[in-house]
């Protein structure tokens, strides 16, 4: 017995129209269900009614709007995650580039509050000090991407995966604390803001990370980032994806498996 096709609720579709224009993102690509499930939580929190009283509310109040974005862009991250992928990283795949003898251009795509790229700057800075290296970090969220070029007000959370040797030699411990990264490591990072959704990607990118970013996206949302992934790479590059992700039909768009969590771009 066939079920009958659910009705949009307009509602709901004119409350993310409106979210839509006030953060610049398009969320008719983000997986609905997640989406809302997320929103519904906050619109209960905070004593809303429905969708047309949320609106109100979010268009009223900016600390609100503020709640509401970072919920959506998910501005969770930490140094080195994952450890034993960053070894990896570290041992076997930047290694054999280098190899070639030219500067290195990473990109740290969706890079939150900047523990990905200060990352890959701190290992770049490991096997090649000298080397003018340099690591491309982007996001959506301009208030991440703010804290993440400052560089500092870390928590002990997220520093608890960096070796204690590199957190001794990378990091500084401040007063309240929180850790900051050394301008030694900052001065190897560029950030500047990226939609993945709508905007043009850089071109001759040696090895790309995008980790626990797309999984929010639609599966024919993903489908086109990871293609523009690969265009992105120079032929042989390598993308880096999060722990629990994994492109579906990779040689259909460019690459081939090259590892748990990396892809590399077909010659």
């Amino acid at each position: 017995m066939s079920q009958e096709p659910v009705e949009p609720d307009p509602a709901w579709l004119a409350f993310r129209a409106t979210l839509e224009r006030a953060i610049g993102v398009p969320l008719y690509q983000y997986k609905e269900p997640q989406m809302k499930r997320r929103l519904a939580g906050i619109m209960t929190r905070r004593g809303f009614a429905g969708w047309e009283e949320f609106e109100r509310g979010v268009t009223s109040d900016p600390e609100l709007l503020a709640i509401v974005r970072d919920t959506l862009t998910i501005n969770v991250s930490e140094f080195f995650r994952q450890p034993d992928r960053f070894e990896t990283l570290q041992r076997e795949i930047l290694p054999k580039m280098l190899q070639e003898g030219r500067p290195l251009r990473l990109w740290s795509a969706g890079c939150s509050i900047g523990c990905e790229p200060y990352t890959l700057s701190i290992i770049l800075n490991e096997l090649d000090a000298r080397g003018r290296h340099s690591v491309l970090a982007t996001d959506v969220d301009i208030p991440a991407l703010s804290r993440a070029k400052d560089g500092r007000g870390y928590q002990p959370n997220e520093v608890r995966s960096v070796p204690p040797g590199l957190l001794q030699k990378y990091f500084v411990r401040d007063e309240d604390g929180t850790y900051r990264v050394t301008d030694e490591v900052r001065r190897r990072v560029i950030f500047r803001r990226h939609d993945l959704l709508t905007d043009e990607y850089p071109v001759d990118i040696d090895l790309i990370l995008c980790r626990n970013v797309v999984i929010y996206f639609t599966e024919e949302a993903k489908q086109r980032i990871y293609a523009k992934f690969a265009k992105a790479l120079r032929p042989g590059g390598y993308l880096f994806v999060g722990g629990s992700e994994m492109i579906m039909r990779s040689y259909s768009v460019g690459f081939r498996t090259a590892g748990i969590g990396f892809y590399q771009r077909a010659a």
